[in-house]
């Protein structure tokens, strides 16, 4: 099994956590052990320190953009949402970066309702965002791919 680092938030939408059982289990049939702090490992110092830790145990990271923050009214760079607004956890943002410094295999997936921002805006970091919809039927099927580049480069 690969130790992989997975970076999401610890709280998800109900409607998505549910779906998330069977991105753990394809992880798993992909050959792939997860590791996340808050799910699958208990912290035991500051979170960046967990963090660290962990990863460095791991040899590739998964970043899992899913809407963790809900705007409906207020400004970004001090203009005014024209829409609802969510966002990923910011610690999505901290752990990719923590994998790219440190040299890891890092797939970013994105859902599609979360705004592209950081990390997850096309360009930003030498990473591709593959886009997903975690409430689509074939929403696994369509990030397989992108697991499979993720193994080969760790074997590589």
């Amino acid at each position: 099994m690969i130790e992989t680092f997975v970076s999401r938030p610890n709280w998800a939408p109900p409607i998505i956590e549910k779906k998330l059982a069977d991105f753990y289990q394809l992880l798993e049939d992909s050959g792939f052990k997860a590791n996340t702090i808050g799910k699958s490992q208990a912290p035991l110092m500051s979170p960046f320190e967990d963090v660290r830790r962990l990863m460095k145990r791991c040899r590739c990271t998964i970043v899992l953009g899913l809407p963790q923050i809900f705007m409906h009214s207020g400004t970004v760079k001090h203009e005014p949402i024209s829409s609802n607004l969510t966002l990923p956890t910011e610690w999505n943002q901290i752990e990719a970066t923590m994998s790219l410094m440190l040299d890891l295999p890092t797939l970013v997936l994105l859902h599609k309702t979360v705004a592209a921002r950081g990390i997850f805006d096309r360009g930003a970091a030498n990473v591709f965002v593959y886009e997903f919809d975690s409430l689509d039927k074939d929403w696994l099927t369509s990030i397989r791919p992108a697991l499979s580049s993720l193994k080969q480069a760790v074997a590589t």
